[in-house]
């Protein structure tokens, strides 16, 4: 297989099975689903968490930290990952009293009714948002501090989402490397989460590299239904689906700065069930891509460099955002319709 650049979508997402979350052991690996509200017409926050326990869905990634939406939680046990967003990233990494602040406004009020597992500085900040990246590990540094004067550190942990493209080099899979232009920034990133104990949050697309590169990325690569290993990387570990090599790939290019401690947590991934490619952006396609995504997760597995390591994913996304810009898939990510009705059968559990 040729190299290719894995390519992230900003979009809030799709997500998918995860009646597991509530009922695994604590040992085993987890599937969430990420709450998108970029639409005119999705249910009362109090409702979308009704539906989320109707479905056993025990985890779930927020893009803000709305107060009407954290009250919604309090008391649920949905274990959440709410966000600093971007446009604040200068002046919480600037100022150490904006972060308190911040924490004192976003965490304490709410904590620990509502069960704030990780804070999400940014999103797809290095690349994409770059105008964001020097103040990034400062403000991912100040809301750490903040939460230590809370008292919350032991208990809260504190990362950012990165796209897939930050891998510079991504195949094969053992030769994985960050792009040459963020690593300044990743090296003081990745002593953060080391120090702190805290995963790389990264959100990974076989979508988009299959829409990217399907002449050397085929369908069941990218749908986890391969019959056989796709390749063997140069260190003999297969690989069958493009998932795990992004996935490990990112260990790659961790260990080529000094870290193997650190664990991978994916912030995002999914599939569209419409759009214009009607052969990759269907019902089938999506809901194959995501209950074999939910069945391999829930297996214990791991990956094939990091095996029986229990993974945490989330997928994008709970509902179908209608004001989402760009291309029409973008808005066709949600299992769900806004009327809490599926948007097509799915099973919850791995079949």
């Amino acid at each position: 297989m040729a190299s290719f650049q894995l390519r992230f979508c900003t979009l809030q997402a799709f997500a998918f099975c995860i009646i597991v979350l509530c009922s695994s052991s604590a040992d085993a690996g987890t599937v969430g689903i990420c709450y998108g509200r970029v639409a005119d017409n999705l249910p009362a926050p109090a409702d979308v968490v009704s539906l989320l326990k109707a479905n056993n869905i025990g985890k779930v990634r927020l893009f803000d930290s709305d107060p009407a939406v954290l009250q919604a939680f309090s008391g649920s046990g949905i274990g959440l990952v709410t966000a600093v967003p971007n446009e604040d990233l200068q002046s919480i990494g600037s100022n150490p009293e904006a972060a308190a602040e911040w924490v004192q406004g976003n965490v304490v009020p709410f904590y620990p009714a509502t069960r704030i597992e990780y804070i999400a500085v940014g999103n797809e900040v290095l690349l994409n948002n770059p105008q964001y990246a020097p103040f990034l590990v400062p403000a991912m540094q100040n809301i750490y501090g903040a939460l230590q004067s809370a008292g919350l550190r032991s208990v809260i942990k504190v990362s950012s989402p990165h796209a897939a493209s930050v891998l510079g080099n991504s195949f094969p899979p053992s030769q994985g490397t960050f792009d040459t232009e963020i690593v300044d920034i990743m090296r003081p990133l990745l002593d953060f989460l080391s120090q702190t104990g805290a995963p790389l949050m990264a959100n990974v697309y076989p979508f988009f590299s299959y829409l990217d590169n399907p002449v050397d990325i085929s369908l069941q690569y990218a749908l986890f239904t391969s019959p056989a290993p796709s390749f063997t990387d140069t260190d003999g570990l297969a690989y069958s689906n493009l998932f795990d090599a992004t996935v490990d790939a990112l260990f790659s290019a961790m260990e080529a700065l000094g870290h193997a401690d650190i664990a991978v947590v994916v912030t995002e991934t999914g599939w569209p069930w419409s759009g214009p490619n009607t052969d990759a952006e269907n019902p089938d396609n999506a809901r194959t891509y995501n209950s074999n995504l939910v069945a391999h997760v829930l297996s214990d597995v791991g990956t094939p460099r990091r095996p029986s390591v229990d993974m945490e994913v989330y997928l994008f996304g709970l509902f179908n955002e209608d004001l989402k810009p760009g291309q029409e898939f973008e808005r066709d990510f949600g299992l769900f319709y806004p009327t809490g009705q599926k948007v097509y059968d799915f099973n919850f559990t791995p079949s």
